[in-house]
């Protein structure tokens, strides 16, 4: 109405005159709302940012607690030896490090936001990767989140204590010289010949020196054992040689006796 009172007033009051400025509003809207559209990107199919990159996918165990009836060990009775395979082949004597054992329970990991945590940086070897703890007074190696590999002393020969003299050697026959424990495993007790351990594929060996129990089957290696192990020994190898050939000419002796006293008596008989 407001158009056509316009038209009349401007003196085009015909029927021609509505028409015409009734196409002015359509014609002006359609190709304004058609570029408003088109000016805009494509908005379909857009994806937002992620709100967390990293996925967990499951839940982070808590920490490590000592299990019940954990007791401190005699002061000065534990030693824990740490060695690289490297450098302990190459100079026995410089490459051990050493720390007295007088807590109930030690953590070993890579991890270095634990306190007291003994530190293996491998990339094999978890934050919290096995435990050693004390109980009934005897020392126990329990696996947390990695396997462990508890190992018999035989098999380094390299061994050396804190002063850098070599320790009595134990060994057994028959046993496994290298035992996988895994985490669901129970644990194992350290004895006088599995007394060595290391983390995942670390090359990093740890030894607990110190009066271990003795289990079934185990004693302590000779002078000749040890030689052949490669721990020395040398004085210990010739006085067995030099006794072994004192026994043999002994031996020798009494047959020759032996045998002259039976040629004695078969003469006499003829004699007679």
């Amino acid at each position: 109405r407001l158009v056509h009172r316009a038209a009349l007033a401007q003196g085009g009051g015909c029927a021609c005159g509505w028409r015409d400025f009734s196409l002015l509003p359509a014609m002006a809207y359609g190709p304004l709302c058609q570029c408003a559209f088109m000016s805009y990107g494509p908005r379909i199919q857009q994806k937002a940012p992620p709100l967390n990159l990293t996925k967990v996918i499951w839940d982070k165990k808590p920490d490590f607690e000592p299990p019940l009836g954990c007791e401190a060990p005699p002061p000065g009775a534990f030693m824990l030896l740490a060695f690289d395979m490297a450098e302990a082949k190459a100079d026995p004597s410089s490459a051990t490090r050493s720390m007295p054992l007088d807590e109930k329970c030690l953590v070993f990991g890579s991890s270095q936001n634990h306190d007291g945590q003994v530190h293996d940086g491998h990339k094999s070897v978890k934050e919290q990767h096995t435990a050693l703890y004390f109980s009934k007074g005897k020392w126990h190696l329990k696996a947390i989140n990695g396997t462990t590999y508890l190992e018999s002393m035989t098999l380094h020969p390299w061994l050396r204590d804190a002063e850098g003299g070599m320790p009595k050697r134990y060994t057994s026959h028959g046993g496994r010289k290298i035992e996988a424990v895994q985490p669901m495993d129970p644990k194992k007790k350290l004895s006088r010949e599995m007394c060595v351990f290391r983390l995942g594929d670390s090359d990093r060996r740890f030894w607990v020196s110190g009066p271990l129990p003795v289990k079934e089957g185990e004693h302590e290696e000779s002078g000749v054992d040890v030689a052949r192990a490669g721990g020395g020994g040398g004085g210990e190898r010739r006085k067995d040689h030099r006794d072994r050939d004192r026994d043999r000419g002994e031996k020798a002796g009494r047959r020759e006796k032996e045998r002259r006293s039976r040629t004695r008596s078969r003469s006499r008989s003829h004699r007679r």
